[in-house]
């Protein structure tokens, strides 16, 4: 789904200026308002993801606005970045929990402001949603020999949850994969590979291989060795989607 950017401002055309250029790299949709009675209508009728805000609108002013928009969006408030223009109008947008403002205001700093949130929003994950198939991926661990009191075996959990919910879109399954979960155990993503590893090898190590061969099938022999770390994650997803279990 696109970004849906919803930009107050004075000045359309500055806008206009800054649109063209993320346009090029950016998965966003733009509207541009330039009255404060403006934005509460356009929010209301679709509540923006992020919303570009100047202190200084006609009619209603951007601090306003945001007032109006906490009672009537609640939960479904966008991010703000609020333009500022003096420190009692900084002071203002903080308050009221803005995600950054830009004092003085600057279209390059903008942009700069909304790229970091695109990124953020891009880079976010819903772990809680994700608590069902993490269990199924424990199960199956579980079923395979693997210790649950290893640190791998969370990872893969992790690892095989957001494949298998689809939220791995943004990350092929390997190495751009570890980054979330480096971020959820505020690890590296370097540390989250060895761990996925030393579990796996662990379970092959300890006269478990039965249990990996039987979660795996044919699609690894024995005599080459132990599995990837991606076939793993490859091999637990499909087992979850396909509602295996090891010795089923």
């Amino acid at each position: 789904m696109p970004i849906h950017v919803l930009c107050a401002v004075c000045s359309r055309r500055s806008m206009q200026m800054l649109m063209s250029e993320l346009d090029d790299g950016e998965n966003c949709v733009f509207d541009i308002v330039t009255t404060g009675t403006q934005a509460l209508k356009t929010c209301g009728q679709s509540a923006p993801d992020i919303l570009v805000i100047d202190a200084v609108l006609p009619e209603i002013d951007g601090l306003a606005v945001i007032d109006r928009l906490k009672e009537q969006l609640d939960e479904r408030m966008p991010a703000v970045i609020g333009g500022a223009r003096t420190t009692f109008s900084r002071a203002g947008f903080i308050r009221r929990g803005a995600c950054a403002v830009v004092m003085p205001w600057s279209t390059r700093t903008v942009r700069d402001e909304i790229l970091m949130e695109i990124r953020r929003r891009k880079e976010y994950v819903n772990w809680d949603a994700l608590l069902p198939a993490r269990r199924m991926a424990g199960e199956l661990l579980g079923q395979m020999g693997m210790h649950a009191s290893l640190k791998g075996f969370a990872y893969l959990c992790d690892a095989a949850a957001l494949a298998y919910a689809g939220e791995s879109r943004m990350f092929s399954i390997g190495r751009n994969l570890y980054e979330p979960l480096a971020r959820r155990h505020n690890t590296t993503a370097g540390s989250v590979e060895r761990l996925i590893r030393h579990a796996v090898e662990s379970t092959m190590n300890a006269a478990r291989a039965k249990g990996v061969y039987s979660l795996f099938g044919n699609t690894i022999d024995p005599a080459k060795g132990k599995p990837t770390n991606a076939q793993v994650i490859a091999m637990l997803v499909q087992n979850m989607r396909l509602g295996k279990h090891v010795g089923a």
